[in-house]
């Protein structure tokens, strides 16, 4: 069984890849669309516009368990209050 930092960048890796396609979609419906009953293309291209800012909402989340991107809560020097906190092994 692979360790889960191996599974966390297989998924950065395929969130990236549907990212990719999610951008040729608005790519596609911004060329395709028009008015009248071409319109569907442009939803279409609304869709994926709304598709690619989640799928990068979980890459970033992705980054993040894997340390990479942003301060984990559990190795904050203190927290809000001042207090000194101990990282979590």
């Amino acid at each position: 069984m692979a360790d889960p930092q191996s599974r966390y960048v297989i998924g950065v890796y395929a969130l990236g890849v549907l990212g990719l396609i999610f951008a040729v979609v608005i790519v596609l419906g911004e060329a395709l669309g028009g008015p009248g009953p071409r319109r569907v293309y442009w939803l279409v291209g609304g869709a994926g516009l709304g598709l690619i800012l989640m799928v990068y909402g979980f890459i970033l989340l992705l980054l993040r368990k894997l340390a990479i991107a942003g301060p984990r809560r559990a190795e904050a020097e203190d927290d809000l209050r001042g207090r000194w906190t101990k990282p979590v092994p």
